[in-house]
């Protein structure tokens, strides 16, 4: 088990398509340091946001994020391909241009400017980023969930994917986070800015470039054609499904409190232990490194073992590093805890990967309609619409305590508020988290027969359409 963990070998999809199949969620995911961590920290400290204010932008940001996944999701299950500029590949191309310049605009907000001309400044931007990241995001996952159609084949794609994603991250956050724990000013992090959007532009050009989008590839797929009541029965029956449920709740209660630990790791870095910025880096890299190391071992484990299991045994060394960290004094201890805990959230990214994707598949085999626009618009309504409530419990956590974003030196009361909302409370959450994962249906043996059926559907239609188009290209292996 231990070799094949590193092959990435497991049946269908060779190693060159997995790979480029990982390439277009990270850039991504890379939008999500900026936005979610990095101007987070910078809209606090540099232009002087308030940490309540900038929690209730994000609010704005996931109630319009709630209201627009569903309705696009809808809308790609209905669209048709074009036959010559696909379907979901050209979606994905027209969208990043968007994103790439609603992000570089929210750099430019002024600190001479009223608090609420900031926040009117940067929701309206977060709202027209988020409407383009939504496209994109629901045509990536479309489109990944149908060229890798076994849980192992996804698996393995989302594991180089998150090799890519956090060397990518990393090299984003690093030079900002150098500059926001030692208090940067905005004339020096916006050139350093200019230069992680131009790297982020080229990586784009690099992911989306030669990816094939033909015809064959809808062969298996039928156009979802509903009205509006249909379409609003099919959602309320997805809401009531077990298996929806059970993912949901565990993404909001635990995986939502894990979103921001790198946001918090800057608070608690520059405010409750006051270490320089090199020193925090070397430390969180340092961590990334291990954990980037385990990652195929965790992904083979999860393949073995099945979600539900993965989970539980995750909590072993995420009760040690959040607990360690909420008491940590000494920097060693601290390297400590805080290795503990990147493993431990990059490990329960991996174990619950598969858990959409095995949804959407399982809800095709008993209807016999494949409604992936729809599922990922419901689940990015039900996560999204909930993200905010651990951001604001943040936010107030720490703006409670008395946090001040422009002070050289927090008070003893605020570094203790920033020490709860860093490791205890994210660790409440992971212990309530499992009461959904213990609902959770899908046993290993499950997730097996459903990949099985997911595997054979697509063979049959490619097949078929390969067969009706005698000695022309599939365009599926480029």
């Amino acid at each position: 088990m231990l070799k094949d963990a590193f092959t990435f070998n497991s049946p269908g999809l060779s190693f060159k398509d997995k790979f480029k199949l990982s390439l277009p969620a990270p850039i991504l995911s890379v939008s999500g340091v900026i936005i979610h961590q990095v101007f987070l920290k910078y809209y606090t400290d540099v232009i002087g946001l308030t940490p309540a204010m900038v929690g209730w932008v994000y609010t704005l940001y996931n109630i319009w994020n709630a209201v627009n996944d569903p309705l696009f999701g809808v809308l790609l299950d209905r669209r048709p391909p074009d036959p010559k500029r696909g379907k979901y590949v050209y979606l994905m191309k027209v969208t990043v241009p968007v994103m790439l310049l609603a992000t570089f605009a929210m750099a430019w907000s002024s600190p001479s400017w009223s608090q609420w001309v900031i926040f009117g400044v940067f929701t309206g931007l977060l709202f027209i980023f988020d409407t383009a990241q939504t496209v994109y995001n629901i045509a990536l996952s479309s489109y990944v969930l149908l060229r890798a159609p076994t849980k192992e084949e996804r698996m393995d794609i989302g594991t180089i994917g998150n090799y890519v994603t956090y060397i990518m991250s990393w090299a984003v956050s690093v030079v900002p986070t150098l500059l926001l724990i030692n208090h940067t000013t905005q004339r020096v992090f916006i050139p350093v800015f200019m230069v992680i959007m131009l790297f982020q532009s080229a990586i784009f050009v690099v992911a989306l470039w030669g990816l094939p989008d033909p015809p064959e590839l809808y062969a298996s797929v039928e156009l979802v054609h509903t009205d509006f009541r249909e379409t609003l029965k099919m959602a309320w029956s997805i809401l009531k499904s077990r298996p929806f449920l059970a993912a949901i709740a565990y993404s909001i209660i635990a995986m939502g409190a894990l979103r921001f630990y790198t946001t918090a790791y800057l608070y608690y870095m520059g405010g409750a232990v006051k270490v320089d910025g090199i020193t925090a880096t070397i430390i969180n890299t340092a961590a990334h490194v291990v954990a980037l190391m385990l990652m195929p071992i965790m992904n083979s484990i999860t393949k073995a073992y099945g979600t539900k299991l993965a989970i539980y045994w995750g909590m072993i060394p995420a009760s040690i590093g959040y607990l360690g960290i909420t008491f940590a004094t000494t920097i060693w201890e601290i390297s400590i805890f805080w290795t503990l805990i990147v493993i431990s959230t990059i490990y329960f990214g991996v174990a619950i990967g598969p858990m959409n994707g095995l949804i959407i598949d399982e809800d095709e085999w008993r209807t016999g309609v494949r409604k992936t626009g729809l599922y990922n618009g419901m689940f990015n309504l039900c996560t999204t619409a909930f993200a905010s409530i651990q951001l604001i419990i943040f936010t107030n956590v720490i703006g409670t305590a008395g946090y001040v974003g422009k002070a050289a030196v927090q008070t003893p009361q605020a570094q203790w508020g920033i020490r709860l909302a860093t490791g205890a409370i994210p660790l409440l959450c992971l212990v309530v988290g499992l009461i959904p994962m213990i609902w959770y249906p899908f046993t290993r043996h499950r997730e097996q027969e459903i990949s099985a059926h997911s595997h054979a559907i697509r063979a049959a239609a490619s097949q078929a359409a390969a067969q009706k188009l005698p000695g022309e290209p599939t365009g599926l292996d480029q």
